[in-house]
């Protein structure tokens, strides 16, 4: 039961020679990844179990979406536990990647890196906390000193990545969404 976009028909381009965008035609459906899952401790008063989790990831599959966001489990053990539970009891359809979250931190990406353990389709997204209060309160560092950390980062996921000690079959590298995505081999 995918939501079909055919039924719609799309807008006349505006005639705009001066600017691109505005003669670019949407052709088919975005894509669309739900992030409803990512609940942790930051979000809720009482999170949901993995129970509650494991029924509205099927809820998500069965609308159709195919990049699902199932938590942080670097931050938090139910999304840890929500993640490995997805992976082995097979829970997600070839089609679907799941996606997680993680700090910019070495020991975060790890972790992030251990519950996607025997994943089909993942994509990881790594984050780095910008605002002048928090470079000067919690980093201490200026914005290149901030960019050096995401830098640091993003090495590190790459020298890590699948080829070596992470296990293969993981999309690890930050992407622009407009870059296709390449084909994910499954794990071992």
């Amino acid at each position: 039961m995918s939501f079909d976009h055919r039924k719609y028909r799309p807008v006349a381009v505006i005639d705009k020679p001066d600017r691109r965008w505005p003669n670019q035609r949407i052709e088919k459906a975005p894509l669309w990844a739900a992030v409803d899952l990512r609940d942790g401790n930051q979000a809720l008063i009482k999170p949901m179990s993995v129970a509650q989790k494991r029924r509205f990831f099927q809820m998500l599959v069965e609308l159709g979406f195919k990049e699902i966001e199932v938590g942080f489990p670097s931050a938090s053990q139910i999304d840890f536990d929500f993640c490995r539970a997805l992976i082995e009891e097979d829970l997600v359809p070839d089609d679907v990647h799941i996606q997680v979250l993680t700090q910019a931190r070495e020991d975060l990406i790890a972790r992030t890196f251990d519950s996607l353990k025997g994943a089909k389709n993942a994509i990881v997204h790594i984050y780095n906390a910008i605002s002048p209060t928090f470079r000067e309160q919690v980093f201490n560092v200026d914005k290149a000193g901030c960019k050096a950390i995401a830098v640091r980062a993003a090495e590190w996921v790459k020298e890590n990545r699948p080829s070596s000690r992470i296990p293969t079959g993981v999309s690890s590298i930050p992407r622009k969404r407009s870059v296709p995505r390449r084909p994910i081999s499954p794990l071992k």
